[in-house]
Order: structure tokens, then C-alpha cells, then sequence
């Protein structure tokens, strides 16, 4: 009791939001609403942050203004993060962002959770994860070169693992992460490239037409004018005739 009381005296506004106030019991009868909320912050307090967590997910996210929505998943998203949950946190942040570009919470969270979510998909070979978490710590991060350096080391594993046309997707996913953060990176191009080119003159060899056409004309959305894309609409063209 003394000790409720010291935490009461010392932050009376989150004793009574975590229900410790004398007349929490009260509000949490006639509120059922409030009386969770009143528990997700006592679990985060206590440390329980799954627990924080899935109470308040479990609240219906108020729609009675963009305001309140907003602080309502803005705690979610941090509960997540501190959950260890850190791509659902991404997520959540990246919505937010989004919505919200200029709010540094936001963006403060963003770029913590995705790093959290890069350096774990990293440590686990999920290299392609590993570039969609970097990515997204490039749009909230001042460290530029820190997200560049990194995506391009993961986006070269993903690239080294292409040898079937869904690794070879993925490669394409991870090089174009790296050109819309480097739009000036070589390698980034160079990779998308092969990746095009190696899909197109597949599905030629499999005869499907319509596959092909659509991977020649990505390379000349990549490199405008490349010969072999030319060379190869101009191929399929002729067999058409």
C-alpha cells in the first residue's frame, strides 16, 4: 500500500492511468473500455508488454476523431516494438508515417523498430526482409549511407540465392529497394537488369510470349533503349506474324 501510494504521489497522472487511483475500480465498473485501458498501461508498466499489448488491440480503435485514431495506434505500434514484435511495428509505423510524414514520433519509432527488424532479419539469413526493414528505415533515417550500405549487402545475398524466377522476384524486390533509395546506384541497375533479362529469355525458351513481353519491356523501364530488350520485342513480334 505505501508503496502504491509513493508511485500515486510521484506520477498521479499515470497512477490513475494505470488504475491505481482510488477510484479506478469505479471507472473500470461503469467503463468496461476504461478499465482496459487502465490494465494495458499497468501490464506496460510491470513490464508485461505482450500482455499490454493484446489488451489494447483488443479495444475498438476510436473513430470519433483522426486525433484520437492516431494516438491509438500510435501506442500500438510502440507496444509492438517493445513486445518484440518488430515488422508488425514497422508496419504500424510505416501507416502512420505515411499519413503523417512530418510527425517525428513517428518517425522516431519507424526508424528504431525497422532497425531492430533489419538487424534481426540479418542475424536469421532473411536477407530479403532484411532489404524491406532497411528500406523502411531509409524513409525515416537522416543516416543515409548507413541504410545504403546496408540494403546493398543484403540485396547482393538475395541476389546470389537467384537461381529459380521467384528467387529471381525477389531479386528484382531487393534491387528496386535499393534504386528508390540510391536511384543512382549502378549496381542496383545492373541487377535489375540481369534479373529482366534472365526472366525474358526464360520465358522465351518456355514459349510464353505474353511473360516475355512483359519482362523485356520492365528492362526498358530500367534501361531505356537496351538492344537485347529491342532484339527481343522485336523476336516476339516476328513469331506473331
Amino acid at each position: 500500500m505505501r508503496n502504491e501510494i509513493v508511485q500515486i504521489a510521484s506520477r498521479p497522472l499515470r497512477a490513475i492511468r494505470s488504475g491505481r487511483f482510488w477510484l479506478s475500480p469505479v471507472v473500470a465498473r461503469l467503463s468496461p473500455r476504461h478499465g482496459m485501458m487502465m490494465d494495458s498501461y499497468r501490464h506496460e508498466e510491470e513490464g508485461r508488454y505482450a500482455e499490454a499489448l493484446e489488451t489494447w488491440t483488443a479495444l475498438k480503435r476510436p473513430v470519433s476523431s483522426k486525433d484520437q485514431a492516431f494516438r491509438h495506434t500510435l501506442r500500438a505500434a510502440r507496444l509492438e516494438q517493445k513486445a518484440g514484435h518488430y515488422a508488425e511495428a514497422v508496419a504500424s509505423f510505416s501507416m502512420l508515417h505515411a499519413l503523417n510524414p512530418g510527425d517525428q514520433r513517428v518517425a522516431r519509432g519507424l526508424e528504431s523498430a525497422s532497425l531492430r527488424a533489419a538487424r534481426l532479419a540479418q542475424s536469421e539469413g532473411r536477407w530479403l526482409e532484411a532489404c524491406r526493414m532497411w528500406a523502411a528505415f531509409g524513409r525515416a533515417t537522416a543516416r543515409r549511407e548507413k541504410c545504403r550500405r546496408n540494403l546493398r549487402d543484403c540485396a547482393r545475398y538475395v541476389a546470389q540465392s537467384a537461381d529459380s524466377a521467384q528467387k529471381i522476384m525477389d531479386a528484382i524486390e531487393a534491387w528496386g529497394l535499393l534504386r528508390a533509395i540510391d536511384p543512382e546506384s549502378r549496381e542496383a541497375r545492373h541487377g535489375l537488369e540481369w534479373c529482366h533479362v534472365s526472366l525474358a529469355r526464360a520465358a522465351e525458351r518456355d514459349g510464353d510470349e505474353a511473360a516475355a513481353r512483359r519482362c523485356w519491356n520492365a528492362l526498358l523501364e530500367v534501361a531505356p533503349g537496351d538492344r537485347r530488350a529491342l532484339d527481343g520485342l522485336e523476336r516476339l513480334g516476328a513469331a506473331a506474324r
